[in-house]
C-alpha cells in the first residue's frame, strides 16, 4: 500500500461516522476561540528572528490570521472528510508553500506544537468530563498527526527537487561560455577600479563613504547572485566573496588615509588596492579552464538557462531580498505576433530569430542577472538590486532594441519585430510566485493594450 493511501485510510477513519460527534463539538468549541489561537501563534512567531522577517510583510500580517484560523476550521469540519483528496492536496500544497518560502520542518514543528498546545488549553477548560477530553485530545493528535505527515512529505518531496535542481546547476555551471563570462568580469573589475583610483586621486574634498563600493557594482553583484552557483568542483564563490570584501576594506582604508593628510600611508594602501584587484583578476582567469571542462545544461537553442531552474534561481532571489534587502524585478518578454513568422519563413527561420533574440537579451542586460527560455517566444529575466525605475529603463532598452534590429535570415533576408514586457518588483513577501503572477499579469496588459509596451504591475 503506497503512503498516499495509507493517509487517505487514516483521514477517512478520522472523518468517519462515528467520530463525526466529537469532530463538531471541537469545531463548535473552537469556532470562537480561533482569531485568539491566530493571534497567539503570531506573536510568539514574531519572537523568532528568521520568521519574523516572513511575518512583518503587509500581506501577511493581512492574511496569515484568517488563513490560519480557516485552515483549523477546516481540519474540524466533518464535512471536510467528504472528499478526501482535496483534504489531502490541501495539506501538499501548504507544504509546498512552506518549503517554498525556506521555512525550516523545525520551525514549521514548532508551529504545530504552538496549535496544539492552544487547542488542548481551550479543550481542557471547556470539557469537564475526563472521558470526552480524552477522547477530543486523542482524535486532535491523530488528526494533526496525519496531516503534518503529509505536509511534511510534499515539503520534502519539494526540497529533494530543489537541492537537486541546485546541485545540478552547480555542475553545469553558470553561463554557456564561460570564457566570455570571465573576460566580462575582468573588465567590470578593472573598470570599477579605473573609476575608484580617479576618484581617489582627483575629489578635491573625498568623502570615503560616498566611494563605490565593489559589493554592490555590477561585479559585486554577479559575485552575490551567480558565484555560488559555480560548479561544486570549482567551489570558487567563498573566495571571491572574501575578496570583494577586502577590496572594500582597503578602499576605505586609502580614503581615510587621504582625507587625513597621511600620504605614505595613503600610497601604501593604494597599492594594496591595486595588488587585490589583480589578484582578484588572476583568480577569475584562472575558473575559465575549469568552468571550460563542465558540461552546461542550458536550453539547447537559444543557450539561456531553461525552466527547470527557475524555481531554484527565484528561491536563492528572494532569500537574498529578504535577507540583504535588496529588491529585485521579474521580466517576462513575448515576442509579438511570432506565429507570423513561423508561418511565413518557416520555423527553422523562426529559431534564428529567437536565437538572435536571446544574444540580443544577454548584451541588454548585467552579468549579475539571469535570463531564461520561458518557452516558446517567451524569456524571463530576473533583474537583481534594481528600484522600479531601474527595471524600466532596461525593459524599455530591450524593448526598443528588439524594435530596431533587424533580425537576418539566409537569403539577405532582413525582418523586423517588436516585444511586449510585463514588468513585477518583489515585494519582500516570501512566496516568491506572486512576483512571476503579477509579471505575467503586466504582460497581459502590455499586449491587450496594443503590443510592443512596457507594463509595471503592482498588486
Amino acid at each position: 500500500m503506497s503512503m498516499q493511501n495509507i493517509m487517505q485510510a487514516q483521514l477517512a477513519a478520522i472523518y468517519s461516522g462515528p467520530r463525526i460527534p466529537i469532530l463538531d463539538a471541537i469545531t463548535t468549541l473552537l469556532e470562537p476561540e480561533l482569531p485568539a489561537i491566530a493571534e497567539v501563534f503570531y506573536a510568539e512567531f514574531l519572537e523568532i528572528p528568521e520568521t519574523a522577517r516572513i511575518l512583518q510583510h503587509h500581506l501577511v500580517q493581512k492574511n496569515l490570521r484568517v488563513s490560519l484560523s480557516q485552515w483549523i476550521r477546516a481540519l474540524f469540519d466533518p464535512n471536510s472528510g467528504a472528499d478526501i483528496a482535496a483534504v489531502i492536496q490541501r495539506q501538499e500544497k501548504i507544504g509546498s508553500v512552506h518549503a517554498n518560502i525556506n521555512v525550516r520542518l523545525s520551525v514549521f514543528s514548532h508551529g504545530i506544537g504552538i496549535l496544539k498546545r492552544e487547542i488542548y488549553t481551550r479543550l481542557e477548560r471547556h470539557i469537564p468530563e475526563r472521558e470526552k477530553l480524552s477522547e477530543a485530545f486523542l482524535l486532535v493528535e491523530q488528526l494533526f498527526d496525519t496531516t503534518t505527515a503529509i505536509i511534511i512529505e510534499a515539503y520534502l518531496s519539494h526540497e529533494i527537487n530543489y537541492e537537486t535542481n541546485e546541485l545540478s546547476m552547480k555542475m553545469k555551471g553558470i553561463t554557456q561560455n564561460a570564457a566570455i563570462e570571465c573576460e566580462r568580469l575582468r573588465t567590470l573589475l578593472l573598470d570599477w577600479l579605473r573609476i575608484t583610483l580617479t576618484l581617489l586621486y582627483q575629489t578635491s574634498e573625498l568623502d570615503p563613504a560616498s566611494l563605490p563600493k565593489l559589493q554592490y557594482s555590477t561585479f559585486g553583484l554577479w559575485v552575490i547572485y551567480k558565484s555560488d552557483l559555480l560548479s561544486h568542483t570549482i567551489n570558487a564563490s567563498t573566495d571571491l566573496k572574501r575578496q570583494t570584501r577586502e577590496i572594500d576594506e582597503v578602499l576605505f582604508q586609502a580614503a581615510q588615509h587621504r582625507v587625513a593628510g597621511e600620504s605614505a600611508l595613503f600610497f601604501e594602501a593604494v597599492n594594496r588596492l591595486n595588488d587585490a584587484v589583480t589578484k582578484t583578476s588572476w583568480f577569475i582567469s584562472s575558473l575559465v579552464d575549469q568552468m571550460m571542462e563542465i558540461d552546461r545544461g542550458t536550453d539547447v537553442l537559444t543557450r539561456l538557462f531553461n525552466r527547470r531552474y527557475l524555481d531554484t534561481i527565484l528561491r536563492r532571489q528572494t532569500e537574498i531580498s529578504i535577507k540583504q534587502g535588496l529588491p529585485y524585478a521579474v521580466l517576462i518578454i513575448d515576442l509579438d505576433h511570432f506565429k507570423r513568422i513561423n508561418d511565413q519563413y518557416g520555423h527553422d527561420n523562426g529559431d534564428i530569430v529567437l536565437k538572435s533574440f536571446a544574444e540580443m537579451l544577454l548584451l541588454s542586460v548585467r552579468t549579475s542577472d539571469f535570463i531564461f527560455r520561458y518557452g516558446g517566444e517567451e524569456f524571463l529575466v530576473l533583474l537583481g538590486n534594481v528600484e522600479p525605475s531601474g527595471a524600466l529603463s532596461i525593459a524599455e532598452k530591450i524593448r526598443s532594441r528588439c524594435e530596431m534590429q533587424a533580425f537576418k535570415l539566409p537569403g539577405d533576408i532582413a525582418i523586423h519585430l517588436t516585444c511586449s514586457i510585463g514588468i513585477s518588483m518583489h515585494d519582500g513577501h516570501p512566496d516568491y510566485n506572486r512576483s512571476v503572477q503579477q509579471a505575467d499579469a503586466a504582460l497581459y496588459d502590455a499586449k491587450r493594450a496594443g503590443r510592443n509596451q512596457t507594463v509595471l504591475g503592482g498588486e
